[in-house]
């Protein structure tokens, strides 16, 4: 699938590899918050020593900083995506490309935030990750 990047999402995506040193593969903004996708496997740089580099971002956007590791694999994605939220399960329909995941019920309502506010962009970033319709959380 292929990803379209507006201009002010390069220009976000530019300044965050410059900042971390991590090579970062999509970037979505919604509402206050910018959410980097990172190459597999450099999460850990990204977000820096003691979450230094979310730190010294937030305060160079003025904006909410996340990070989420991206992975070829569906299920492990979906995980990273919903980090730090702990899933009991994932079932994914790959012929309608939907994924169903049921949510730790503590943590639930936080995972779908305010008003729908954290599965839309969850959902927007599986969708174009990976061509998800619709991610259901159970």
């Amino acid at each position: 699938m292929k990803i379209k990047i507006n201009q002010q999402e390069m220009q976000y995506m530019a300044i965050a590899e410059g900042m971390t040193r991590a090579p970062i593969v999509d970037c979505v903004e919604r509402d206050n918050r910018i959410t980097f996708i990172v190459g597999k496997g450099k999460l850990g740089k990204a977000v820096g020593k003691e979450a230094h580099n979310i730190k010294k971002l937030e305060k160079f956007f003025r904006k909410e900083i996340r990070f989420v590791e991206y992975d070829d694999d569906i299920k492990q994605f979906i995980i990273n995506l919903f980090k730090p939220f702990r899933l009991d399960r994932i079932i994914v329909d790959e012929g309608k490309n939907i994924v169903s995941v049921v949510v730790n019920e503590h943590d639930k309502g936080k995972a779908i935030g305010k008003d729908g506010r954290n599965i839309k962009i969850l959902r927007e970033i599986a969708k174009r990750q990976h061509g998800i319709n619709e991610i259901k959380v159970l």
